[in-house]
């Protein structure tokens, strides 16, 4: 998993957001700082990072295709993407820091230090930040 412990670079906890939880049934977002692109629908999300300090582990087997740029979750489970295409320089909207999206059971928080993502309902999901990423 990542090789800094999140607690260490503000991925631990998820921080509440200042303004109240927008809830949607599906949005193309980006952060502000247009390095981290999200595509949430109703209990699934992918997001996707431009710049990142960290390398994902291994590609499985059963990835034959790009592997590791972004972090999903889906069927209540997050793991990295396995995909051949891209969300990245798709997003109609910017998620302020300090803001949230809903859709369904799938949060995402858009902190200074990252963009946090889970499914309430699993409890499952991810960090993804340039320093590091946290799978849970």
């Amino acid at each position: 998993m990542s090789s800094t412990p999140a607690s260490e670079v503000g991925l631990g906890a998820a921080p509440s957001p200042t303004e109240p939880v927008s809830v949607v049934t599906e949005a193309n977002f980006q952060s502000p700082s247009k390095n981290i692109t999200c595509d949430l629908t109703t209990g699934a999300v992918r997001c996707e990072i431009v710049k990142r300090d960290w390398q994902p582990p291994p590609r499985p087997a059963s990835c034959q295709l790009g592997w590791g740029h972004g972090m999903s979750i889906a069927n209540g489970k997050a793991d990295f993407v396995c995909a051949g295409d891209t969300v990245i320089g798709t997003a109609s909207e910017v998620l302020p820091y300090g803001s949230a999206l809903r859709a369904g059971s799938v949060q995402c928080y858009s902190g200074n230090a990252a963009m946090r993502c889970i499914d309430e309902t699993s409890q499952h999901g991810f960090t993804l930040a340039v320093a590091d990423y946290n799978l849970f």
